[in-house]
């Protein structure tokens, strides 16, 4: 692959992945706004974490994340409590509700992706099936860094 090559592909797929999120925020909204709903998500899959850890899993600053914070916590999305290894510090976590909300948009954005793959020919979704590998191994080069 050609340098040029290389560029096109990183442009088209920076472009189709943004069109999709896209797709899924407008078509199905989540009463959340996105950096909230995605740092309720992570809370979901890891449990309790420091706000500092929590702002630099999802790469915002910590002011971001505080009022983001300060929102789900007024929802019931999150609770608070001491972290037991330093009581100076706090430990957010995921409430019935928040994990049920991330629950409920995932399975509803899953379903109206399903709609639209539904209108795919057999091709392109066994093209996608097969290139779902290789955008895993993609994404999962991101997760081992640390957000900037």
């Amino acid at each position: 692959m050609t340098e040029s090559d290389a560029t096109e592909l990183t442009a088209r797929l920076q472009r189709v992945l943004a069109r999709l999120a896209r797709l899924l925020r407008r078509d199905v909204p989540s009463a959340l706004g996105p950096g909230a709903l995605s740092a309720l998500s992570t809370l979901s899959a890891e449990g309790p974490m420091r706000p500092t850890d929590l702002a630099a899993r999802e790469g915002v600053r910590p002011p971001t994340l505080t009022r983001m914070l300060t929102s789900l916590e007024e929802g019931g999305y999150v609770g608070r409590a001491n972290d037991p290894a330093d009581r100076r510090a706090s430990l957010i976590a995921v409430t019935p509700l928040g994990r049920q909300t991330v629950l409920d948009t995932r399975i509803a954005r899953a379903n109206h992706l399903a709609r639209h793959l539904a209108e795919l020919s057999p091709a392109q979704r066994r093209a996608i099936a097969n290139a779902l590998p290789a955008l895993e191994a993609l994404a999962d080069t991101g997760e081992a860094r640390p957000s900037a």
